[in-house]
């Protein structure tokens, strides 16, 4: 055990003792003395470093008889974790009611200050950002589909056409009619680059970003812009801001565990405010 225990690195103990977060999921250090496992970032009295082992995952820790602690929750999702979880999956299915705070409070089991902190720290955005970028995503889905503007206007919850404006003027670099006509007019350049979770594809017209895709495949990703934008002229340029896309993304432990489906949501919020 003395062995195991001296191969901690400075950086792990380091990480264990300043509870960080971010090296949840990483390893899970177990305490000796006590034969409890826990996060990094669990807010237990730490060990003596000579009493704690590190362990890359949860089941080598199981393996060697340590038991998960209930305060951290090392091998499922935290209670915090798990009202962020069910704030995620209400907006994406409720898109088309009103959304606040006091809703997602009762959504979540948290206060609405509590709620908007770890919403915040755990996704990157605000509930009412992360909600924004999310309705001009669904909305721009409805006018591809065919839908009038007005219909798809209430469809995300736009309470009206002078809110469906100030909310998109930014989101869809022109106006709905000339998004609805597949860009007719309007120059977009574009840029693809590297991102944490595939290529990310990057357009904006001299009014802002019209939208931002992800894939594995460049030539794939121009084929759905030019599916987008069939009437647009679409130009290819280089961009050191988009270049600089990885910087937008920290992602917490929880989105480590979500689908990668849910992840890529996350993403394209955070670069969508990002580029704003």
């Amino acid at each position: 055990m003395a062995g195991e225990t001296a191969q901690i690195s400075a950086v792990d103990w380091r990480a264990v003792v300043k509870k960080d977060r971010r090296h949840d999921g990483k390893f899970v250090y177990a305490a000796i003395t006590t034969g409890i496992y826990c996060r990094p970032s669990c807010p237990a009295r730490n060990p003596h470093r000579r009493n704690a082992l590190i362990f890359l995952t949860t089941t080598q820790a199981e393996r060697k008889g340590y038991v998960s602690c209930l305060r951290c929750h090392p091998s499922s999702l935290t209670p915090a974790e798990k009202s962020i979880l069910a704030a995620l999956d209400y907006v994406e299915a409720h898109l088309d009611q009103t959304m606040t705070l006091n809703t997602l409070s009762q959504v979540s089991d948290l206060s609405p200050h509590h709620l908007q902190e770890t919403f915040k720290r755990m996704i990157g955005l605000s509930p009412k950002v992360f909600c924004d970028a999310r309705r001009i995503t669904h909305f721009k889905q409805h006018l591809r589909a065919g839908k009038a503007i007005s219909d798809a206007c209430y469809e995300v919850g736009y309470g009206s056409s002078r809110a469906l404006y100030e909310k998109t003027r930014k989101g869809l670099g022109m106006t709905p009619s000339v998004y609805r006509r597949g860009g007719k007019g309007i120059h977009i350049c574009f840029s693809i680059t590297q991102s944490p979770l595939g290529r990310a594809l990057v357009a904006r017209t001299e009014q802002g970003v019209c939208t931002v895709l992800l894939g594995k495949d460049d030539a794939v990703l121009i084929r759905e812009l030019r599916q987008e934008f069939p009437a647009a002229a679409l130009r290819r340029k280089s961009n050191s801001k988009w270049k600089a896309v990885p910087s937008c993304w920290d992602p917490d432990p929880l989105l480590s565990k979500l689908p990668t489906s849910v992840q890529g949501r996350v993403f394209l919020a955070r670069l969508w405010n990002y580029l704003q």
